[in-house]
């Protein structure tokens, strides 16, 4: 469990590929709110894909980026990275889960390492 799920669960809710919000609406979606380093240190909204910060893990695993960061007037805006693919996988205000395709599961697998899907293999036992 992430401190950054509820922030996941609401990208993960849109059906728009991008949505600006302020600091202070991020901070309402994150329990115990923002750290000072996101208003300070322009970094921490950063796209990374080495797996080292919990932040950006969360919305790039819901599928999304960091596109625009304004510090000065305190907003972000988020775009949808790839194309979406049916309804969101957490509903947003249950967290209950759906069952995903073997190509959305690949997808999600692949954002989620920083990988090709078509590395991705999956294996299902039964």
């Amino acid at each position: 469990m992430s401190k950054y799920d509820t922030l996941i669960h609401y990208l993960a809710s849109l059906t728009s590929d991008s949505t600006t919000l302020k600091f202070a609406e991020v901070s309402a979606l994150v329990p115990g709110g923002l750290p000072q380093s996101a208003y300070d240190h322009r970094p921490w909204w950063a796209n990374r894909h080495d797996g080292k910060d919990a932040q950006n893990k969360g919305w790039q695993s819901a599928g999304w980026e960091t596109a625009d960061v304004d510090m000065v007037r305190q907003i972000v805006t988020f775009h949808r990275v790839g194309k979406r693919t049916g309804p969101p996988v957490l509903a947003s205000n249950q967290g209950v889960l759906r069952p995903l395709s073997i190509a959305e599961a690949k997808e999600g697998l692949a954002l989620k390492f920083g990988v090709s899907p078509d590395q991705i293999d999956i294996n299902i036992r039964g």
